[in-house]
């Protein structure tokens, strides 16, 4: 029988009763949450799965064993008590109002609905935090059971409102007096989780819960949300070898290929040892992808960044540098203030940017693209941008040709057709520095679809872009107003291509140098181009 992939459905209950796709994941919710913990909290990008996480611990925590007949859970401990449940979804109380005055009609609209399934009164304060502190109390004093709270997307009424200040501000106000509420009722409170996209800084959680333990970059919560390898491979078996069967590849090249396009990210670290978390896949995206047995580009699709675009071109595109996504932990991991959260913040929270590498020495964190739908699509977004072109298409044909001529080791090609992506940037916003022009090369390579790392750490330097093909690898350094031939040198002096030896792959160098007249509104900028095997 075919699986029934319930692509949209968050609802833990009725993907069981359905015959949906469920990958058994209450081992790790269990291992994560265990048996006493009382108040959690958990980051992820949009639609990877913190809504049917939510689901989920509703029916744990409402006993609803027959559920998870054959899961994990079924043989483990739990101990399957019975507990009142508020499980607020915050996009509900979020979207058309835009304003203070309808969230607040929004969450007490919830709270009532609560109050009325578990018949227990209420008062008709307008105040939202004093209708929940009362909700949450009349429900453990009329069941003699401890309350569970799960509240998901706890952020999406701020996220609504990011580019609105004034009602932005004032619901964020409003927000902190609700979630104020938590701590006083510990002793009514059985457990606590709110997930989000993003960690805001004065809304009481990460403030007045000292003691909340934040999930988010815990090794153990890793592969909480999102499909590793193994469950892949196992679960969805018959899936990857119809895909196979239908680009005529095998099944261990259709494997690679599924990881190289969508797995890759990492969201747990270990600071002391330095170890990433396994990289897992996006449910959401995959689940299209096997559904509809098509490599699908769904996740990207389903949402814009728009707001991270806007950010990154406030900031003058200074963060966005491949060397600008280097960021120190304890950055990336505090709270921050939605006016006041920086591109890069944006670019790893929303997932368009994963962790790579932990350096445990200094303490900083090294984000890039997590697999090749991202760092195509999310190329595709920036290249506009950064080249200020009126016309994308023609952009990202011309990033589409100059890919090739990697492809087929025609570079003599690629001098000419990136000169013709220099003759399109707009003098408005070209930076006078070399990071830019890298930049600009590294989103027209990821636009073509090539397989790219930019600043590849070695122990005598770092390389400015590498590009890994099947057959060949290339080592690209750039230089700005000096001879591509000095950027040849450099690849050859300091041994860069010895990192990439146990690849056992040919490998070329390539000096880029990129002219700029100190007429910067008359000049143009001219690309020369040096090669030489290793």
């Amino acid at each position: 029988m075919k699986k029934l992939f319930l692509v949209d459905q968050s609802s833990f209950a009725d993907i069981r009763l359905q015959g949906g796709v469920y990958v058994d994941k209450t081992k790790e919710i269990y291992d994560c949450i265990g048996k006493s913990g009382k108040y959690f909290f958990l980051a992820r990008p949009r639609r990877f799965g913190k809504s049917l996480l939510c689901s989920t611990l509703k029916e744990m925590f409402s006993g609803n064993r027959g559920l998870f007949k054959g899961l994990w859970l079924d043989g483990s401990d739990w101990s399957w008590e019975k507990h009142p449940i508020i499980h607020l979804d915050m996009s509900q109380a979020a979207g058309d109002n835009n304003n203070v005055a309808g969230f607040i009609e929004q969450m007490l609209a919830l709270l009532k609905n609560i109050a009325r399934a578990y018949d227990v009164p209420l008062s008709s304060s307008g105040i939202v935090g004093l209708v929940f502190s009362q909700l949450v109390v009349s429900l453990y004093e009329k069941t003699g059971k401890k309350v569970v709270v799960l509240i998901d997307e706890y952020d999406k009424p701020i996220l609504d409102l990011c580019e609105q200040p004034e009602h932005r501000d004032a619901l964020h106000r409003e927000l902190s007096s609700f979630y104020a509420q938590l701590k006083p009722l510990e002793t009514s409170l059985r457990f606590v989780l709110l997930t989000g996209v993003y960690k805001f800084s004065k809304t009481s959680i990460f403030s007045k819960l000292n003691n909340l333990t934040d999930l988010t970059f815990s090794p153990r919560a890793g592969a909480l949300l999102g499909y590793t390898q193994k469950e892949i491979e196992s679960c969805f078996s018959e899936e990857i070898d119809a895909l196979a069967a239908k680009g005529a590849s095998s099944r261990a090249e259709m494997i690679e290929k599924l990881k190289n396009k969508y797995n890759g990210y990492h969201f747990g670290v270990d600071t002391d040892t330095g170890a990433l978390s396994p990289g897992v896949y996006n449910p959401f995206g995959l689940n299209h992808t096997f559904n509809e047995n098509q490599m699908k580009e769904e996740w990207f699709a389903s949402g814009s960044p728009s707001y991270l675009i806007k950010k990154i071109k406030a900031g003058n595109f200074k963060e966005i540098g491949p060397d600008g996504l280097s960021v120190d932990f304890s950055f990336l991991n505090e709270s921050n203030e939605p006016n006041n959260i920086t591109a890069t913040t944006l670019l790893y929270y929303a997932g368009y940017g994963t962790m790579q590498a932990f350096n445990k020495e200094n303490g900083y964190v090294q984000l890039g693209y997590p697999n090749a739908e991202i760092a195509e699509a999310t190329s595709k977004r920036l290249m506009a941008l950064f080249v200020g072109a009126g016309d994308g298409p023609d952009i990202l044909k011309l990033a589409v040709r100059i890919a090739d001529c990697f492809r087929k080791h025609q570079l003599d090609d690629f001098k000419e057709l990136f000169n013709q992506v220099l003759a399109q940037l707009d003098y408005n916003i070209v930076l006078r520095h070399e990071k830019y022009f890298q930049t600009v090369i590294f989103l027209l390579l990821n636009s073509g679809r090539l397989r790219v790392a930019a600043e590849m750490h070695t122990n005598n330097g770092s390389m400015d872009v590498v590009i890994e093909l099947p057959d060949q690898i290339y080592i690209l350094e750039l230089k700005f107003n000096e001879p591509a031939a000095k950027g040849l040198q450099q690849i050859k002096d300091k041994d860069y291509a010895k990192k990439l030896w146990v690849k056992g792959l040919p490998i070329t160098a390539v000096g880029l140098s990129i002219a700029l007249g100190k007429n910067i509104v008359q000049a143009k900028c001219v690309i020369d181009v040096a090669v030489e095997a290793l």
